[in-house]
C-alpha cells in the first residue's frame, strides 16, 4: 500500500471516540439550554394567561354600571379564565371620576361621571431547575383597566 492510505487508516482510527467524547463534553451544555427555553416559554404562557384573566374581569365589569360594583363575579371571572394556572389569585376595584377632569368623584360631579373597573391578576411562576442566580420562584401581577358603559 502506498503511503497516503495506511496514514488515513491510521487518522480515522485514532479520531473514531472523539465525537462520543464532544458530545459527552456538550451535552449538558445543550440540556440547560434546552430547559432554559422551556421556562422561558412557560413564564411567556403565564404572562399572556395573566393579562388575558385580567381583561376577562375588566370586561365582565366594564358591561354595565351594575356589574361595575360586582367586584367579587370580576375576580371570579379573571380566575375562572386562568383555570390553566394553579394557584391564581384576583382582586377587582370600583373607581370614578368626573369627564374632563382627573378629579376623583367625590360628593357630585358638575358633569358626566365615569366609572372605571380595574382588575389585579397575581401568579407566583416557579423554574422546572433551578438556575444559578435566579430565584426559585418569581411573582407575576398584572393589571386590567377598562370603563364601564
Amino acid at each position: 500500500m502506498s503511503n497516503t492510505v495506511q496514514s488515513r487508516r491510521r487518522t480515522n482510527g485514532a479520531e473514531a471516540g472523539s465525537a462520543f467524547i464532544e458530545l459527552g463534553l456538550f451535552f449538558p451544555v445543550l440540556l440547560l439550554l434546552l430547559l432554559g427555553a422551556i421556562d422561558f416559554a412557560r413564564v411567556y404562557y403565564a404572562s399572556v394567561t395573566l393579562i388575558n384573566a385580567a381583561e376577562v374581569g375588566a370586561q365582565y365589569g366594564s358591561k354595565s354600571v351594575s356589574s361595575s360594583s360586582d367586584t367579587s363575579g370580576m375576580a371570579t371571572a379573571a380566575t375562572n379564565d386562568a383555570s390553566d394556572l394553579t394557584a391564581v389569585t384576583a382582586t377587582a376595584s370600583q373607581s370614578c371620576t368626573c369627564s374632563g377632569t382627573s378629579k376623583a368623584c367625590i360628593g357630585t360631579c358638575t358633569v358626566t361621571k365615569r366609572i372605571w373597573v380595574t382588575v389585579n391578576t397575581s401568579y407566583t411562576f416557579s423554574p422546572l431547575f433551578p438556575y444559578p442566580g435566579i430565584p426559585s420562584s418569581i411573582a407575576m401581577t398584572r393589571t386590567a383597566t377598562m370603563r364601564a358603559k
